[in-house]
């Protein structure tokens, strides 16, 4: 597979790096699948990698070490993590940038902050905690929170699929456990 380069930038601290990430260039699209509050339950989000074979996965905390899991499972898959509330492990960011495909994305659990006020001039804002599916507009960033794959509130299990092409995001998709569109947003 190609190497593909996702700049990780750790939020509050101004810690910054890099690292390659694994993942087959399918021209000048990407696919990225955003996960949050698996909560020690990787089946779904295993499945899920599995059949949608993305080229990245962002994971919102709750569990950080089940985005371990999916990577042991998956090695040459990009897959970058923010600890949760039940999240312990200091080496992994509160909240960081990503920029797969070369869009900015802010990335955190979402329970130390205010999402949209802290985006840190991205096109995107992912959270997680509610466990509750959230989209929508605010400020000029779209602000999401794909519900949770393994305990939802309020509706069914889910997560949201992120389609980037030519260095722009381009569709956001919620689905539910089995990859089937609840919502579906052009950008």
């Amino acid at each position: 597979a190609d190497r593909k380069k996702i700049t990780l930038h750790r939020g509050i601290l101004g810690v910054k790096y890099s690292y390659m990430c694994g993942g087959v260039e399918r021209g000048n699209n990407m696919k990225v699948l955003i996960f949050a509050d698996s909560h020690g339950y990787n089946m779904a989000m295993a499945f899920a990698v599995d059949r949608e074979e993305p080229d990245a996965v962002l994971h919102l905390g709750d569990h950080a070490e089940d985005a371990r899991e999916i990577e042991r499972v998956f090695p040459a898959m990009s897959i970058c993590r923010v600890r949760g509330n039940n999240d312990f492990d200091p080496e992994v960011p509160l909240n960081a940038v990503v920029t797969p495909g070369g869009v900015r994305i802010y990335i955190t659990h979402g329970h130390r902050e205010r999402v949209g006020m802290l985006s840190e001039h991205c096109a995107l804002a992912f959270f997680g905690h509610t466990h509750r599916m959230m989209l929508e507009r605010e400020n000029g960033v779209w602000v999401c929170n794909p519900g949770s794959i393994s305990l939802p509130r309020g509706g069914p299990a889910s997560y949201a699929r992120l389609t980037i092409e030519n260095g722009r995001a381009t569709l956001l998709e919620l689905v539910d456990e089995d990859g089937s569109l609840l919502r579906k947003e052009s950008l």
